[in-house]
């Protein structure tokens, strides 16, 4: 063990230590700054104007030089003097040039923590966050791309709030979204925690009839569950009292897939056609006949329709009205059934019991490319925001 024999050093040890600790203070106070003699403001004024004669370059050249022969108490002297310089709030700034949509647009990426705490920046922060009403932007573009956000407006009716122009109606102040907001994340969370630990009401409908017991298809709302049977029907059910409302009747086979939007019910079967009913009254408005084959997938949306089949072709339609649809294109090159189709603005896309998903132009209807990677035959597809996930029987999604 060393003992440490502090007793011993002399007084002379002791003073030059203390001297060069002073030596160590800074030695550049600006508090204690003397006023400058007549002679360094005269060279002080001839260096500047020689400075402002120099090029840009010339001028940090110069600089550096200076720098370079600084100690470093006077680099963090400069350093301190430059920060606030160099930091400069360019989101307060863009309004003052007339650019408040682009301050709007930047602040707008945020997510919800982020845009709250952007709020308590400063008053301008948070007057382009309130004008630009993006609380509002961000749950819409929640309820764009999250389906339970979508379903959670829909019934809490607050979507009708939504998508609107600034002049709108139903606008609402910059408050109430931001309020709004915190409440949707609590309803999220309770819905979740629901599904998670089996806290749900099981209701049931009694399908059964004489000749089927199958259900191949359904679709529902608020009101109404629709659903395709075995049994070539398709009955609509009411979502309080779960009671058969209406049956539509007119299939020669099983219903195997249905779409309904707020004025049709389009329908697909084992026998080979398409057909198309009123959803309001059950009655029938026409019958599309195509396909060779069992019809296993439709989709429909914006004026066109999509269709697939067990014949291996996939049929795309121009629809003007319940009676008014006409074939636009067969697209052809899968080598089984086409099991599932989806698209969009952009793209259609297929996939098939031949292991493969196609891609196809939406406008032109040509062929974009083959998606491959199943082993086996391909069951269900979704297609959403440039993203396809598929699920095979060789028991993988991708």
């Amino acid at each position: 063990m060393i003992k440490m024999e502090t007793d011993k050093i002399d007084d002379s040890t002791t003073n030059n230590l203390q001297f060069q600790m002073t030596v160590l203070s800074p030695p550049y106070d600006t508090a204690r700054k003397k006023e400058p003699s007549a002679t360094f403001n005269a060279e002080r004024e001839a260096c500047l104007k020689y400075f402002e004669k120099w090029s840009e370059t010339d001028q940090v050249e110069f600089v550096e030089n200076l720098l370079a022969r600084m100690c470093h108490y006077q680099h963090g002297h400069i350093d301190s003097y430059l920060k606030p310089m160099l930091q400069r709030d360019f989101i307060s700034q863009l309004p003052k040039k007339g650019l408040d949509h682009v301050a709007e647009n930047i602040l707008s990426y945020l997510d919800a923590d982020s845009l709250r705490n952007a709020e308590l920046v400063c008053k301008e922060w948070f007057r382009v966050i309130s004008e630009g009403m993006l609380w509002k932007k961000l749950i819409e573009r929640k309820v764009r791309t999250d389906s339970l956000w979508r379903g959670l407006a829909e019934r809490r009716m607050w979507i009708q709030y939504l998508f609107k122009p600034r002049p709108g109606e139903n606008h609402r102040p910059h408050g109430f979204y931001r309020g709004l907001f915190p409440k949707i994340i609590r309803d999220i969370g309770s819905i979740e925690s629901n599904w998670r630990n089996g806290k749900h009401v099981l209701q049931r409908i009694n399908c059964r009839s004489e000749n089927s017991k199958g259900v191949y298809c359904l679709q529902y709302d608020d009101q109404k569950i629709v659903s395709g049977l075995r049994d070539n029907t398709i009955k609509i059910w009411d979502r309080s009292t779960l009671q058969c409302t209406k049956v539509l009747i007119g299939h020669t086979g099983s219903v195997l897939c249905l779409q309904y939007d707020d004025k049709v019910i389009i329908s697909g079967s084992s026998d080979s056609t398409v057909r198309v009913w009123n959803v309001n009254s059950g009655e029938m408005a026409t019958t599309l006949i195509h396909h060779c084959e069992a019809v296993l997938h439709l989709r429909f949306n914006n004026g066109m329709m999509v269709t697939c089949s067990k014949d291996r072709s996939i049929a795309v339609w121009d629809m003007v009205s319940e009676t008014e649809i006409s074939l636009r294109r067969v697209l052809v090159g899968h080598r089984a059934a086409v099991n599932v189709v989806d698209f969009d603005e952009k793209y259609i896309v297929s996939a098939s019991g031949d292991r493969t998903i196609k891609v196809w132009n939406t406008s032109s209807c040509e062929f974009v490319r083959t998606l491959s990677g199943h082993k086996r035959g391909i069951a269900c597809l979704q297609y959403r925001d440039r993203l396809v996930v598929s699920g095979s029987s060789d028991n993988s999604i991708r």
